[in-house]
């Protein structure tokens, strides 16, 4: 008989538990939001500013984070945002792409300039967050 009753018991509690949050989504009045990962393709290959006569080059492949409903502001306006990024990126120098911080610091400023872009021209910033999946200079 104790057998029996420990999964009813977990049972109850786990339905408890998940009316519990529904009920509060639902007093709070918001709509859950998942978030969108939207991979742009192809990927970036794009030289930038060095000090020398030798070019260098860095190829990213980029993912941005957004919420469902402001995914189209970001689909929708993909030629913007595919040229925000070859701008901004064209625009570094050496020491925003060597070593981890300095591109992490990169990848904070291009998330601003992207979404300052959009805000010209959907009057919306979209991107929650932008995401290197792969990262290589020459």
């Amino acid at each position: 008989m104790k057998q029996r009753t420990i999964p009813y018991i977990l049972l109850t509690f786990i339905l408890s538990f998940f009316a519990l949050n529904a009920a509060y989504a639902e007093e709070e009045g918001e709509a859950v939001s998942l978030p969108v990962y939207i991979e742009l393709s192809p990927d970036f290959i794009v030289n930038y500013g060095s000090k020398g006569s030798k070019l260098k080059y860095i190829k990213t492949r980029i993912t941005l984070r957004t919420k469902t409903e402001l995914a189209s502001y970001i689909d929708d306006n993909m030629p913007l945002v595919r040229d925000a990024i070859v701008i901004f990126m064209s625009q570094l120098k050496d020491e925003h792409v060597k070593g981890a911080l300095a591109r992490e610091q990169s990848r904070k400023d291009a998330l601003v300039a992207l979404n300052e872009t959009l805000k010209e021209e959907t009057g919306q910033e979209p991107v929650i967050d932008l995401l290197f999946a792969s990262f290589v200079t020459q």
